[in-house]
């Protein structure tokens, strides 16, 4: 079995890379540090909103890969894991890439930008669609879900003007799409 490691050194470069040219140019740094907003975690709609992305999320899931909620109880009650052909290592390499790595860092890349776009409503809307097509292309396995994920890590980006309710959102869609297929 090819081991996942491999990834997680190159995300960790190109993440890495892309963090120093954030902290070289102070105005891009600024955009970054404002996006961090963790007071929005003090008030309940925000997690309404976190609550009701995951939900569309997996209403989409269910509807683009044409899975029925009874299939989605058998994939949850099932017993195959198939984590069981990887090692201690990988299997820790897994899981930091897909639960810490992989939500932070593509909600820095894709969502923060949009920012720029933000004050106007007209070209949030353009900003939300590209960058939620680049997401979806980026991941290649289900391009459409992937633009699906996109347009829904942006919005709740978009209305709560902080990165960390997304940040959430996509993490508890990874923890549990990692446990759904039977991953973990």
């Amino acid at each position: 079995m090819q081991t996942p490691t491999f990834s997680l050194y190159w995300a960790l470069i190109i993440y890495g890379a892309l963090l120093g040219l954030i902290y070289v140019f102070p105005k891009t740094r600024q955009l970054y540090k404002k996006a961090f907003d963790f007071s929005v975690l003090k008030k309940f709609p925000t997690y309404l909103l976190i609550l009701t992305a995951f939900l569309t999320i997996f209403f989409a899931n269910l509807v683009i890969f044409k899975r029925h909620l009874s299939s989605t109880f058998n994939l949850l009650t099932s017993n195959y894991s198939q984590t069981l052909f990887l090692d201690t290592f990988e299997l820790i390499s897994l899981l930091v890439g897909k639960l810490i790595i992989a939500p932070v860092f593509e909600e820095l890349m894709f969502r923060v930008p949009l920012s720029i776009w933000m004050n106007r409503r007209f070209y949030f809307i353009f900003a939300l669609l590209g960058s939620s097509i680049i997401f979806g292309m980026m991941h290649s396995e289900y391009p459409l879900f992937g633009v699906i994920l996109g347009i829904v890590f942006g919005s709740v980006y978009g209305l709560t003007k902080s990165i960390v309710p997304g940040i959430l959102v996509h993490f508890l869609w990874n923890l549990f799409s990692l446990y759904y297929f039977n991953y973990i």
